[in-house]
């Protein structure tokens, strides 16, 4: 993979130490030794930046201390909610424009590629991409981006999200990833409490959101989406025609990707929500090969309706603010 740069964007620092990093970054440097490494991230202190640059510079790794934007916060009287877009969106970007290879893997600094089937995929990404062509109407890339399907929301699922990639790993070219994560930062109207029967959200548009309908709507002049809250099946079509004519979902055993923090802090949590490869397929029949837009199953659609209602009535007590605001100081986000 000489024409790859990795970017692996974040905190350098995990309990209060580096090694985690560095040791993620070995682990992909020995299986894509020729590729070229990136570590975006901030500045902590003096003393422990010189210590992060000396262990990046023994293998090899070009280490960018973007400014620090800090935390977005969400507050409610005494109460608060926070969300690092901000940081996400000004490291990853730095990150991107640094790099000087044809393609760019995008990545956390708290995950890692354990194999090369990244190479496999990406080699047999024209076959597919020629396969299923791509509406130009709705394309806003040069190429698709291969995407890891951690929290790329499937819009049929009990979590309707729509216009929502998964930020976690993805792969594609230098200038569609600069793309992907050229909105400005973010600013606190972007906060508002939604209660969407099955979705409940403090944001109008959550990270992902916020950046991919930002991108469609510099290069079309125009609002495809309002945010959560404004969900129709107008909405959901678009979603699912942008989805597939930019991005091709695959899991982390497909990618060779390791993130721990969705098994140890979100403990695998909503496998049922996401986009998987087949499901790609199914909506390329779907609006490709106008097949019966029923490919889903009436097993399936009964799993989403209890997963619909089961959601619906856990988050009825959410509806009290007193009870929101107890909720708010426990999920705060890292």
């Amino acid at each position: 993979m000489d024409n790859v740069s990795f970017v692996f964007q974040g905190s350098y620092l995990y309990n209060r130490s580096y090694e985690c990093v560095i040791n993620n970054i070995v682990r992909v440097r020995k299986v894509y030794p020729k590729s070229q490494i990136i570590l975006s991230t901030w500045s902590i202190d003096n003393i422990t930046d010189e210590i992060i640059l000396n262990a990046a510079n023994e293998i090899d790794v070009i280490v960018i201390f973007n400014p620090d934007p800090g935390s977005l916060i969400y507050r409610d009287g005494k109460h608060q909610w926070k969300t690092n877009i901000n940081r996400m969106l000004l490291s990853s970007l730095t990150g991107i424009r640094r790099a000087d290879r044809y393609y760019v893997v995008k990545l956390r600094t708290d995950s890692f590629l354990y194999n090369n089937n990244l190479k496999k995929i990406l080699s047999k990404k024209y076959l597919i991409d020629k396969r299923f062509e791509r509406d130009n109407e709705f394309s806003i890339f040069d190429e698709r981006i291969i995407n890891c399907n951690l929290f790329a929301r499937n819009s049929r699922s009990y979590k309707p999200y729509l216009f929502h990639p998964g930020d976690i790993m993805l792969l594609g070219k230098k200038e569609d990833l600069s793309k992907l994560f050229s909105a400005p930062l973010a600013e606190e109207n972007i906060f508002n409490p939604i209660f969407d029967f099955s979705i409940f959200s403090l944001m109008k548009y959550v990270p992902e959101q916020y950046f991919w309908v930002y991108c469609i709507n510099k290069k079309n002049q125009g609002n495809v989406f309002l945010g959560n809250g404004y969900s129709n099946k107008h909405s959901r079509v678009l979603s699912e025609k942008y989805y597939i004519n930019n991005f091709i979902p695959f899991d982390c055993n497909q990618l060779g990707f390791t993130w721990d923090k969705y098994n140890s802090k979100y403990n695998n949590k909503g496998k049922g929500t996401i986009y998987y490869f087949y499901d790609w397929l199914k909506l390329n029949r779907i609006y490709n090969y106008k097949k019966n837009p029923n490919e889903y199953t009436c097993f399936f659609w009964f799993k989403v309706l209890m997963m619909k209602l089961f959601y619906f009535i856990c988050y009825l007590p959410l509806r009290f603010r007193f009870l929101r605001r107890v909720v708010m100081d426990l999920k705060s986000r890292e």
